[in-house]
């Protein structure tokens, strides 16, 4: 991998070249970012906090999920709650396709849903291969600020259902195979453990967020609409798009769908804040003249191996398979090397520190 050659200001997002072309526009040509001040970096965090015996409940039955066995329900059962059923989602609000709601594929667990109140209740006592159509009022809380409060009709095809059944974590059996101890008040205590080690990471990221927050607040630099357009598009035909061909969707509700894409402010806000901070890190690099190492490759491509339970030599095989993987591999290494750089100039506390 000859990752001396490529550019350092693709991180997690569209490879940035000089020019960045939308294929319904003209190139975009990239403006001239000046690298912004790393100097006086700073943030301070909340002091890490405990967590309720619901949620060590919730976190040990989702460790504790791949032990448990599945009965797939006949056409004839009917759905109970606790429940998984695998779903085709597509919602709709004041004649219009809601953005974000089309879902194909995903197994969801028949329970709650405070940003859908009433939607999964609805499939209790349902059979899998049942359509229905769902009438919901979105909450004050809906991501979509504008649909907030209005009535949405949600149709819903039950591909199919299963019913999830734990062991019982008390036998030796499971103890054994869940490998956290001797018994479940030691395997709590593992989970507990666990779940610290995930706050506590959870804070390191939230830090790292904070950090490039002002990073891109100091970066002076006009984002082109085009590019914003054509990242959301790139978003779109990985998530909701794929959905969309899947259901089969015609032109014109295709063309919906991604059009409520391109609309959303919250969208197009937080893809511009990415891109600002992508191409502020890119100017960094060549300021400061830093340059790939090996080290750093060779840690992603553990992680992406680690990621897909492959070996090292499985990975290289798959790299060699699809070359534009190894430009993906190339992207994250420079983004981990140009955050750990910025990182490294920051000052971070805890609240009361």
């Amino acid at each position: 991998m000859n990752s001396h050659t490529s550019s350092p200001q693709s991180f997690g997002l569209p490879r940035i070249s000089p020019t960045w072309r939308d294929e319904r526009s003209h190139p975009v040509v990239l403006p001239q970012v000046e690298a912004p001040s790393l100097e006086g970096l700073s943030v301070t965090l909340p002091s890490p906090q405990g967590f309720t015996s619901e949620q060590v409940q919730e976190r040990f039955l989702e460790l504790a999920r791949p032990h448990a066995t599945e009965h797939h329900r006949y056409p004839t059962e009917h759905i109970a709650w606790g429940d998984e059923v695998l779903l085709n989602i597509a919602g709709y609000s004041q004649g219009h396709l809601i953005p974000f709601s089309l879902r194909t594929g995903e197994w969801l667990p028949v329970q709650p849903d405070p940003l859908l109140p009433g939607l999964y209740e609805t499939l209790v006592g349902r059979s899998p291969g049942e359509g229905l159509v769902v009438e919901v009022t979105l909450p004050a809380e809906y991501p979509v600020e504008s649909l907030r409060g209005t009535p949405a009709r949600f149709v819903l095809q039950v591909q199919a259902a299963r019913e999830v059944r734990y062991p019982d974590f008390e036998s030796e059996a499971f103890l054994m195979a869940f490998g956290r101890g001797h018994t479940l008040q030691e395997a709590m205590r593992d989970v507990v453990r666990q779940m610290e080690d995930e706050a506590a990471q959870l804070l390191l990221v939230q830090a790292q967020q904070q950090v490039l927050n002002q990073v891109a607040a100091r970066t002076r630099v006009e984002i082109p609409r085009e590019l914003v357009d054509e990242e959301i598009r790139r978003r779109w035909s990985t998530s909701e798009g794929r959905s969309a061909s899947e259901l089969q969707f015609n032109g014109p509700e295709r063309e919906e769908s991604l059009g409520a894409w391109l609309k959303d402010v919250d969208t197009r806000a937080e893809v511009e804040h990415r891109l600002r901070i992508s191409l502020a890190l890119g100017a960094i690099c060549k300021r400061d003249g830093l340059t790939l190492t090996p080290q750093v490759v060779e840690k992603v491509l553990r992680d992406q191996a680690h990621a897909a339970g492959l070996t090292m030599d499985e990975l290289a095989d798959a790299l060699r398979a699809e070359p534009r993987n190894l430009a993906r591999i190339d992207q994250v290494a420079w983004h981990l090397m140009a955050v750990d750089h910025v990182m490294r100039r920051a000052r971070i506390q805890f609240e009361g520190a």
